[in-house]
């Protein structure tokens, strides 16, 4: 009698093992699916009508969907009346290889106000020290990478604090290698 009690406990745990397990698959496979329709549903194209969105101006900017034959050149052309602009795409999507972009691909077409700025802080070769800068901000601010601090330490020649951070003062004017 001892033993089927024994063994009936065992059977009851693998069942109630398996039966959770069986319900977190299903709500898996559940969400995995609802994901997948949302996704497709998301993505689903109008009616094809085209709209000329080149000389609106938002502070959040436009979407653009490459299509074959399209440049970051040729995009910047298009939106901005001007090829120069490139990098200003190539920084905001985050370009590995401005001669690589892929077909259907969405980019952010920053507005034409904030791409100015952009393009002026890219060919700025100095930064004026502000209050509270640290080299990885002033490099965020001027590479969109905050992980190029090291760059602008070296072309100052910056010193160290004694806990090893680089030493920059404010109202210092700190020059930035492009």
């Amino acid at each position: 009698m001892a033993r089927n009690k024994k063994s009936y406990l065992a059977n009851w745990q693998e069942n109630w093992a398996s039966l959770v397990l069986g319900a977190v698959i299903i709500i898996v496979v559940g969400l995995l699916i609802v994901n997948f329709i949302n996704r497709n549903k998301n993505s689903q194209i109008d009616n094809g009508q085209k709209t000329d969105i080149s000389n609106q101006e938002s502070s959040s900017g436009n979407k653009y969907k490459v299509t074959a034959g399209d440049s970051l050149s040729k995009i910047a052309k298009d939106r901005y009346g001007d090829e120069s602009y490139w990098p200003v795409l190539a920084t905001a999507n985050k370009v590995a290889n401005p001669n690589i972009i892929y077909v259907d691909a969405e980019l952010d077409v920053p507005s034409k106000s904030d791409a100015d700025q952009m393009k002026a802080q890219m060919i700025q070769t100095s930064y004026k020290v502000q209050a509270g800068d640290t080299l990885f901000t002033i490099a965020v601010k001027m590479y969109g990478d905050g992980s190029k601090w090291t760059m602008i330490s070296t072309a100052n020649g910056l010193g160290r604090l004694p806990n090893g951070n680089p030493l920059v003062l404010a109202d210092s004017t700190i020059r930035i290698p492009r």
